[in-house]
């Protein structure tokens, strides 16, 4: 009788880790968050502007213009278009959490642009990565947890359609 309580115990504990794991892509950025090594990103930026710049800066004013009308409706955070392919969100308090980029001419501070395959993201940022999926794509993500922040490569076809830098309160 012990013996087969164990045996159902044990079959029903595998059957549990087994879509634990099969299931693991589709679980949100935080819970690969908390297994992700970390990853040095405090060089990345785009065109010089840096996660967590005030968006309200004369630096950014001047390099592209006072923006007011917003690129999308989100709650908690304002977003711009900077140029045709940079987006940012910005936080209540003025400062930038959020780069979306799209530009083909734009690279990541390790030379990934869009149009790189997987294994040229392996290769400049190493193997301390997550692998979720979202809304039809296959992300591949860097996590800074000394800087709070990440890097999420966005792969539709095996090539990246478009990253994201993010800070650590992007949901």
């Amino acid at each position: 009788m012990r013996l087969n309580i164990i045996t159902i115990i044990t079959i029903i504990g595998s059957i549990l880790l087994f879509f634990a794991f099969s299931l693991n892509n589709n679980f949100p950025r935080s819970y690969h968050h908390a297994f992700t090594k970390t990853t040095d990103l405090s060089k990345e930026n785009i065109n010089g502007i840096f996660l967590n710049n005030d968006f309200y800066s004369q630096e950014i004013t001047q390099e592209y213009g006072k923006k007011t009308e917003q690129s999308r409706n989100v709650t908690d955070y304002d977003y711009y278009e900077l140029n045709r392919g940079i987006e940012v969100a910005v936080n209540k308090t003025g400062k930038i959490s959020r780069f979306i980029i799209t530009d083909s001419n734009l690279k990541t501070a390790k030379g990934i642009k869009i149009g790189n395959e997987k294994k040229d993201i392996i290769k400049e940022y190493g193997e301390n990565y997550y692998f979720r999926t979202e809304q039809g794509a296959n992300i591949i993500g860097y996590l800074d947890k000394k800087r709070k922040i990440s890097l999420e490569f966005w792969l539709f076809d095996g090539k990246v359609n478009l990253y994201k830098l993010d800070n650590k309160s992007m949901k």
